[in-house]
């Protein structure tokens, strides 16, 4: 049998095999944050494809967490238990489990998206969306630890087998983390133990909501790739506090938003982009022109390279004694055997190839070691802030830019 699929258990909650689906915006939310039947549909094909472990896509805690793009879910009131539990039910009846990604996008978000100013932990302008928050007072931070508190505890009423805290890719638990978002003098700010403060509170304040025996996973950046950003050698110091103050498993990813694509690599689907984000489209005809033309040359992503967050996930591996998931540009079953069984990393987290084929794990259980069928055109990320999520390689779209 593949090492691929032990079965392994996290705090209670039994996986069968070591095969995760990351956390993906489906855009299959209504604009309350209740799941659609699109998304229903969604997780029965994934949790029917073989996975062990679902990973929602990033849930806001509160209406002004909400991220630029349309259909986030949302769990920031007692009535999203309800329907969530029915989500769960439909999973667990597949025989998958599932966790809830539960996040606040801070100042990666825009006003046109939740009504009001963004905020983050420092006034540092955010270049791809071209927001400059306010900064966070002292009042708004305890806000949003009770906030994230009162969420973990409707994942675990909805019945979810686990709860994640999203502190990756730019969202406001990383902005305190990176000394490039947070440059606070205050208790908040400065050293690694304070920047730390945040996601320590935000852990205390789950685990009081859920009890002891619930897991609480947590997915952070090894590195935002940023100039005077985190660095794998600080992530891994964080990394290791957070296994030692209880977090019972860490995914590793990397990149913000504004860093060139580096969280996903591969193709700059720049006419897509440029076609369907409201914030480039209606820019001036000479921005659009030189964006066009110039764009990849610009923006310069870091190549597409298979397990390209493999190196972070083994430093931080070797620092911590909880399981670590690795997720970026895994599509050969040969390599995440490997993975695995050299220690680099407990379990193999999936995002684009399960959305090339909900269906690739159980083709691996099955003996296939074909790779999946995800190119890394990354259409579906440049789609996703108007259409639902799924893989466009090889639609007929049109994308008319001007």
């Amino acid at each position: 049998m593949s090492v691929l699929f032990e079965k392994t258990n996290i705090k209670g909650m039994e996986l069968k095999n070591r095969l995760v689906r990351s956390a993906t915006h489906e855009g299959m939310a209504d604009r309350d944050g209740f799941p659609t039947q699109d998304l229903f549909r969604l997780y029965e094909r994934l949790a029917k494809g073989g996975v062990g472990l679902i990973i929602t896509g990033f849930s806001f805690v509160t209406p002004d967490g909400k991220g630029p793009v349309p259909g986030m879910q949302g769990i920031h009131t007692d009535d999203h238990v309800s329907r969530y539990g029915e989500l769960v039910q439909l999973v667990h009846e597949n025989g998958a489990r599932v966790a809830m990604q539960i996040a606040h996008c801070g100042r990666q978000t825009t006003r046109e998206a939740i009504g009001t100013e963004p905020m983050g932990p420092s006034v540092v302008k955010e270049n791809s969306l071209f927001v400059k928050p306010r900064e966070m007072t002292e009042k708004d931070i305890e806000r949003i630890i009770e906030a994230f508190a009162q969420a973990s505890r409707r994942v675990k009423e909805a019945g979810f087998d686990a709860v994640q805290i999203h502190a990756a890719h730019g969202y406001l638990v990383n902005q305190f983390l990176s000394p490039y978002t947070n440059r606070r003098k205050d208790r908040w700010g400065g050293s690694l133990e304070n920047r730390m403060g945040f996601v320590r509170e935000i852990y205390e304040g789950c685990r009081k909501q859920v009890g002891e025996n619930f897991p609480i996973l947590i997915k952070i950046s090894g590195t935002d790739n940023m100039k005077n950003g985190l660095k794998i050698e600080e992530s891994a110091v964080m990394a290791e506090m957070m296994g030692e103050m209880g977090f019972d498993g860490i995914e590793v990813s990397c990149g913000i938003m504004e860093d060139g694509y580096s969280m996903l690599r591969g193709n700059v689907p720049i006419e897509a982009i440029l076609s369907e984000w409201p914030m480039y489209r209606n820019k001036n005809p000479l921005f659009r022109f030189i964006l066009k033309h110039f764009g990849r040359k610009i923006i310069k992503p870091p190549p597409m390279t298979q397990a390209y967050n493999r190196e972070s996930a083994r430093t931080i591996k070797s620092k911590v004694k909880v399981p670590v998931f690795l997720v970026g540009g895994i599509t050969d079953p040969v390599t995440m055997e490997e993975i695995v069984k050299k220690g680099d990393s407990d379990y193999i987290s999936l995002c684009r190839a399960l959305i090339a084929d909900p269906s690739f794990p159980e083709k691996i259980r099955s003996g296939s070691r074909d790779l999946s069928k995800c190119i890394h055109c990354n259409l579906c990320g440049a789609y996703m802030v108007s259409r639902p999520l799924k893989c466009y390689y090889g639609k007929m779209i049109e994308t008319k830019v001007s």
